[in-house]
């Protein structure tokens, strides 16, 4: 029986309990090398001017990996926006 490699590949994924709380931010900060990008995720203080924060989590990502990432957001919001936003006219 021949395997069919059309069909995705569901990852079985597990979170910590540690993690399940998931973490804040409200800022982000992208760069990029040649080789990867990197997302700084940090928690900042508005009430403070200039506001002051702390990186939350850094996350280093390929380049292939962050056209699957933006896909995913622009799906996501799309849907999230069809649900929660208000229409023309309403």
């Amino acid at each position: 029986m021949s395997e069919n490699t059309d069909q995705p590949i569901t990852p079985n994924i597990v979170i910590g309990q540690e993690d399940l709380g998931g973490i804040w931010a409200n800022w982000a900060a992208v760069s990029h090398s040649p080789y990867e990008f990197t997302i700084d995720f940090a928690r900042l203080n508005f009430n403070e001017m200039p506001p002051s924060g702390v990186i939350v989590k850094r996350v280093n990502l390929s380049p292939l990996f962050v056209r699957q990432l933006i896909d995913a957001l622009e799906d996501n919001w799309r849907k999230y926006a069809e649900k929660a936003l208000p229409k023309d006219g309403e």
